[in-house]
């Protein structure tokens, strides 16, 4: 179905064997192998395309990621006072420095390079699913604007011709609020018939709905507004679908998970030129609501997550285009603090995004404290969403943040490899 529509953080030093105590951040004690977290050693980055070849590919997490399960503080004794038998033990994580570390099963990413946006949020978080995801779509950080278009469409906007059978397009059944815009084409696409619409094992049955269908997207003068608006949006998916069919052979080495469906489409995508194609949004069907189990079902979302990724990239630079596409994750909101009965993490505040691409390796914006939580005992953010999107607007794309976003945010310095 087609619808149109800063900070650097300084951190405490590590002596020979134990890493120092400072702020009431109690170190561990550096017994052994098994004690000691998995150091990364990421490759030099690759170096961003020009700004008219960049792409962007958005990936959702929606549900709420649990931000110190991501990028865990596996130095800090308060992490493992709060977070109890949930809490990852330092040996097993890929230690990005002398405090933080990866998830043990991003694996991929320790190894390729990623970089992490930790305490990312709004300094008044709401912690409804619904809402924050609203304020994340249209870049409204603080809920009160309530803009008809989205965040990611104001960049197509920008950075598309209204000529293009798509600049923007999102990867999942059902619209998004993303990609609402208000001169170019954006679509969202089913990614399970490979951006085709719609698909037929009857070739004879398939050529007589698509004529049908060309027909009835046929505009006439004497239409009302909705019949006349229907048929353009009609229009558009048939457009979008002989492009489609015309694609870049897809690659193999891909996991059999939705997210790899998804990214897999994204690479034929941006591959071909011809469309004018800039932004992919990527709704993860994955669910991050961990209320319940949250350690072992947050270990199969990392190692979907990491696996996928790793394909794509992989797939990225086989048809030599990592340089030119920048990958964002995100999630609505992060998990609280402490653990609850259930073994579970409950509905958080601040939580952690991820850039890959041609991007410099490490953490960027300041670590958000254990021992300043809210009232909710959450953490507090320390980077604002519209710093991070700013980042993906003006760092990225050169499109000063002042003209997609409210206010006048800062991007995020050093993330891009420029």
């Amino acid at each position: 179905m087609v619808s149109v529509n800063r900070r650097t953080v300084l951190r405490a030093g590590v002596g020979a064997g134990v890493v120092a105590a400072v702020g009431g951040v109690a170190g561990y004690q550096l017994l052994g192998a098994s004690d000691a977290p998995r150091r990364w050693n990421p490759p030099a980055p690759i170096k961003a395309a020009a700004l008219d070849k960049r792409r962007l590919v958005v990936i959702e997490m929606a549900g709420g990621s649990d931000g110190l399960s991501m990028l865990v503080p596996y130095a800090d004794s308060r992490y493992r006072d709060l977070r109890r038998g949930a809490a990852i033990a330092a040996g097993q994580v890929h230690a990005i420095d002398d405090t933080l570390g990866l998830h043990p099963d991003l694996e991929g990413l320790a190894a390729s390079g990623v970089s992490v946006i930790p305490g990312i949020g709004t300094a008044k978080p709401d912690l409804s699913h619904f809402e924050m995801l609203h304020r994340w779509h249209t870049g409204d950080p603080e809920g009160a604007n309530r803009p008809d278009t989205g965040f990611l469409g104001r960049l197509c906007d920008h950075l598309g011709d209204p000529a293009a059978p798509a600049v923007g397009v999102s990867l999942g059944t059902g619209s998004s609020r993303a990609l609402a815009c208000e001169r170019v084409t954006t679509l969202s696409v089913d990614h399970g018939n490979d951006g085709l619409f719609p698909v037929f094992d009857d070739e004879n049955l398939r050529s007589a709905w698509l004529a049908a269908q060309r027909a009835m997207a046929h505009p006439d003068r004497t239409d009302p507004p909705l019949f006349a608006a229907a048929r353009a949006s009609s229009a558009a998916a048939l457009r979008f679908s002989d492009v489609a069919a015309t694609l870049p052979a897809a690659a193999d080495g891909y996991p059999d998970s939705d997210l790899a469906i998804q990214l897999r489409l994204a690479a034929r995508l941006l591959a071909d030129d011809n469309h004018g194609l800039r932004i992919v949004h990527i709704p993860m069907g994955a669910d991050f609501d961990t209320h319940t189990g949250h350690p072992a079902r947050y270990a199969l979302l990392m190692r979907e997550l990491d696996a996928a990724l790793a394909a794509f990239r992989t797939d990225l630079a086989a048809r030599g285009i990592a340089d030119r596409v920048l990958i964002a994750a995100y999630s609505e909101f992060g998990r609280r603090v402490p653990v609850n009965d259930s073994d579970g993490l409950d509905h958080g505040a601040a939580g952690t995004a991820l850039l890959l691409g041609p991007t410099n390796p490490g953490v960027h914006g300041e670590v958000p404290s254990l021992r300043r939580l809210d009232a909710d005992d959450n953490l507090r953010a320390t980077v604002d969403m519209t710093e991070f999107y700013a980042t993906l607007a003006e760092s990225w794309f050169g499109v000063p943040a002042s003209e997609v976003l409210p206010g006048s945010p800062h991007p995020l310095p050093g993330v891009v490899a420029a």
